[in-house]
């Protein structure tokens, strides 16, 4: 059994979906014992202080590895599984935005280009079959820290300053540059991130746009970006497929403006189990687009041609919301084509099945964002 520190550092307040969704998950971790320090004694400033008063208190005990969480940042997976990992330092990334507008994940390796510099990793170009990541840098919002680290550095959390008083490298890089210098590895995980909350939670914040109002396409067709329908990140992230692909014809199950918009690159034959609306879509369209009507679950007699060189499933609604569920439109997406773009990836319903339907045989190549309604694009192995 190993035993696992946790130290949530907080300024008197903590996220309800760490105590509601993250507590129960590191609970449930197994061979892991948890003991969760009293919050009331990780509110201290400055920050780096506040990180090495958890250090100290972390060595009086005979745990194994400190998982260290700031308030406002919460991973998305289960960050004890990885102390089965047995890795010195892992870090869980957190969205950041920085220049007030480029947003990276907290996972840095060192820049050749220049001396002393770091360039932030891109998790799109990572395989998804990659767990664990080695880098150079990563953040302290969410990290998990062997034993053996703490207790080989002194005063392992600082922040530098130039002669002037600026600052001139933060806490995490100052930790990270210590760690590796004294021979530690330092890995991250771009599978499995973690939501940075402001104002709006950073990765919700990928699936918005500020183009709603004066993008052309929505208007040409008279249906507005969002809600039920896709989004201009949505339209960017598929378009971009198309036009890597070229695909003589396409594949769609849920019409809507993805339908009309698609058929300006390739035919398309979409399947809705709302009748008005495949009425709305089809009178829009051209000979471009066919859209038949089904109930969601049988297929017999869809007259499917084979094979679709991509398949685009945004229907039918969730089973959570009254609908029949994706799961036969993944299961012929799985039959039917070599590209295969899934939109609401990430709800829990549509991971479930992409897990079941895709993972064996494909391979998620990219991804949107991490948010619920984010598009994730698989490729059959091999293609």
């Amino acid at each position: 059994m190993k035993k696992l520190y946790l130290a949530i550092l907080n300024h008197g307040w903590i996220r309800t979906e760490i105590v509601t969704d993250l507590l129960p998950k590191l609970k449930a971790t197994e061979g892991v014992y948890i003991t969760w320090e009293n919050p009331a004694k990780t509110w201290a400033h400055p920050i780096s202080s506040n990180r090495n008063l958890i250090v100290r208190r972390f060595l009086e005990t005979d745990h194994d590895f400190l998982l260290m969480l700031d308030d406002d940042v919460v991973p998305l997976d289960n960050p004890a599984e990885f102390v089965h990992a047995d890795k010195d330092i892992v870090g869980f990334p957190a969205p950041v935005r920085q220049a007030g507008r480029q947003l990276n994940f907290v996972a840095y390796v060192k820049d050749p280009r220049a001396e002393d510099a770091y360039a932030p990793v891109d998790f799109a170009l990572v395989d998804d079959d990659i767990e664990l990541l080695k880098v150079d840098v990563v953040g302290t919002g969410c990290i998990l820290i062997a034993r053996r680290v703490l207790e080989a550095l002194e005063a392992p959390f600082h922040t530098d300053f130039d002669e002037h008083g600026v600052c001139t490298v933060g806490t995490d890089f100052a930790f990270c540059r210590k760690a590796g210098a004294a021979g530690f590895e330092i890995f991250t995980t771009p599978q499995r991130v973690c939501e940075h909350y402001k104002q709006v939670g950073m990765l919700a914040f990928q699936g918005l746009s500020s183009s709603q109002e004066v993008d052309p396409a929505a208007h040409n067709y008279d249906i507005p970006w969002g809600g039920w329908a896709i989004t201009p990140a949505d339209w960017e992230f598929i378009k971009r497929i198309i036009t890597d692909v070229q695909p003589r014809n396409i594949l769609e199950f849920g019409a809507g403006l993805s339908t009309l918009l698609m058929s300006d690159y390739a035919p398309v034959i979409s399947y809705e189990t709302d009748a008005q609306w495949a009425e709305r879509i089809r009178n829009q369209g051209t000979e471009t687009v066919i859209v038949r009507e089904w109930d969601g679950i049988q297929f017999t007699d869809m007259e499917l041609p084979e094979p679709f060189d991509i398949v685009f499933i945004d229907g039918p609604p969730s089973k959570e919301g009254g609908g029949p569920g994706r799961e036969m439109a993944l299961f012929l997406a799985a039959l039917m084509g070599d590209h295969i773009i899934v939109h609401d990836a990430r709800r829990e319903e549509e991971t479930a099945l992409q897990e079941r339907y895709l993972r064996p045989e494909f391979k998620l190549v990219r991804r949107s964002g991490y948010h619920q309604a984010c598009c994730q694009y698989w490729q059959r192995r091999g293609n």
